[in-house]
Formats: structure tokens, sequence, C-alpha cells
């Protein structure tokens, strides 16, 4: 049976939306009206939005940033998408700007984010941006289902040193990672990927930024200049500039981008 390519999928825990998650929401149904849209929440939230269709979980996965990660770190999760190619997650703090997923699906990538950006730690504030590095913020990304499946049912732990490891255990440390590895590789059980990935104490993004190619070796992440041109996340005319001066998929966050955009003359974009 042929799959369908995307649908769009915003986990959700309140009972409505304040005035930005409206604005967040207008771009969504502009840009993605053919795409299926599903919001992720709990039986007990009666919320109803239009073009939505409720899918439900357990309530205790909507508590916290580590419910959260548990969820999105679960084998059950993605398997209620299994009938698309992909999907995007959308928080209701994105402003969406275009439709442009076809290129970055055709591209086969895994997974997509918006970078990070690097402080400048000449600058005694610390406000301002002064690099890129490479990350996938989890509020808009797109997921390839099937690759996310396969990680998390992985049996194997491959060679754990690679770039985007020692990436980030040089800054959340290496003692936790191996001894989370070993536990892992000591376990009697076939899933060992959703194991490392749900007692892993970082973001569920931080995971599938870094970690996920030690379980599945054809887990393909972006380049750091596909990431830009996906999203913005953070300072919107660092990026801006950095992208040469065109504008990603969306924007990230809760950031003054409604005044970024009119100073760049692209408030239409909102209407």
């Amino acid at each position: 049976m042929k799959k369908n390519k995307v649908c769009i999928v915003t986990p959700f825990h309140k009972q409505k939306l304040n005035d930005y998650e409206k604005l967040s929401l207008k771009t969504i149904n502009k840009n993605f009206k053919d795409e299926k849209k599903y919001l992720v929440t709990f039986k007990d939230n009666n919320i109803k939005i239009p073009n939505y269709t409720n899918i439900f979980f357990d309530k205790k996965y909507f508590l916290n940033i580590r419910t959260y990660t548990i969820l999105c770190n679960s084998l059950s999760f993605y398997q209620k998408f299994i009938d698309f190619d992909y999907i995007l997650i959308c928080h209701f703090d994105v402003i969406v700007l275009k439709n442009n997923l076809k290129n970055f699906i055709d591209s086969s990538l895994s997974y997509i984010g918006a970078p990070a950006g690097k402080k400048n730690p000449f600058d005694r504030t610390r406000k301002k941006l002064w690099a890129r590095r490479f990350f996938c913020n989890g509020g808009f990304s797109l997921r390839k289902v099937s690759d996310f499946i396969k990680v998390l049912e992985s049996s194997k732990i491959l060679f754990p040193f690679n770039y985007y490891t020692i990436y980030e255990c040089s800054k959340s440390g290496f003692f936790p990672f191996f001894s989370l590895l070993r536990e892992t590789k000591n376990h009697n059980f076939s899933n060992k990927g959703e194991y490392f990935a749900q007692n892993l104490n970082l973001h569920e993004d931080t995971f599938w930024s870094y970690f996920a190619t030690i379980f599945y070796n054809k887990y393909k992440l972006p380049s750091l200049s596909e990431t830009t041109n996906f999203c913005f996340d953070g300072d919107p005319f660092f990026f801006y500039k950095k992208n040469y001066f065109k504008l990603p998929m969306a924007l990230h966050g809760h950031y003054n981008y409604i005044e970024f955009l009119k100073k760049i003359g692209k408030e239409s974009l909102l209407e």
C-alpha cells in the first residue's frame, strides 16, 4: 500500500490557544492546506482545533519537558503515524512562512530542525550570536517515520564514536553517556535504541540530533546550511544573514518575529 508522504503533528497540553498560538495556527493552515493535521493531546483535554484530528496519549506524557521527551522517544508515538513517510512536528510557537517540504523530503533526510546559535564570548551580556552550531530543534522538525522506528527498535549498538556523539558528549559529559551505553548493552531486550533514548537525561531533540546514529547506520542528518534554510530559532537577523538573506520555511520560538518580518518588508506573509 502506498504511504502518504507527510502529515502535520502538533503536541498540545493546554485547553485553549493564546494570541500568538492563534497566529501560529493561522500560518500552519495557510501553508499546509493539503496535509493532514493531528493534535497530540490527552483524553481529558477537550480542545477542538479546526482542521486537526485529535490523537490521544496518556496524560502522564504532558506533565513537563521530561515526560514529553519520553513520549517523543517512544515506539508507540511513531507507530501512530506508520501510514506516513514523514511527520512534521509543528508546535504552536512556530510561524510558518512557506511550504517547501518536498525539497527536504526529496533529500531523504531522517531528521531536520532549526540549528542553534553560539553566543559571542566577547560580549559580556552573552546575548549576541557569533556562529551557528549543528543541532536540529524538535519544535519544528521533519522526521522520517521508518527511520525513527528503526532507531528505537534497534537491538544493536554501533561504534559509539562519531562527530555527533563526541560533539555533544564534550558538552554534556562522557561519563553519563558511557554509563547508559553500558547499561543498555547489558540489558536483555531487543529495543535498545528506545531504552537508551528514554533514559538519556537530555531533551528528545538532543537524542535525535546526536545519538540516534549509533543505533542505525543509515540515519541521515542534514548539513548546517540545510538546517538554516529549514528554520530559524533565535535571533532572526543573525540567521537571515547566515542564510544569505533568504527566509526559511518557518520561524520557531517566542521571539519578536513579527517585528523582524516588518523590518525586512515581509509582514504580508502573516496575512
